[in-house]
């Protein structure tokens, strides 16, 4: 049971760290054709950006925990 939830936890987290990605990159590149020349558009989306790395190290914890767990229990 608990092998279950942690393999969804770690997909949960995997998948919301790409949409955040995928999200920041596409706001990035949008505000960037609509700004003039010489302005940053990252400055805007940093926090997103930051919210997706994130949730990509909490993705990574999470899954290394789940295969040692997983090779504890074959043991």
């Amino acid at each position: 049971m608990n092998k279950i939830k942690l393999h969804t936890i770690s997909n949960m987290l995997f998948i919301s760290a790409v949409f955040m990605g995928i999200f920041s990159l596409g706001k990035t590149f949008y505000e960037r054709s609509r700004l003039p020349e010489g302005v940053c558009p990252i400055d805007n989306n940093r926090s997103m950006m930051i919210i997706g790395a994130i949730l990509l190290l909490l993705y990574i914890v999470v899954s290394t925990v789940e295969d040692y767990i997983n090779k504890k229990d074959k043991i």
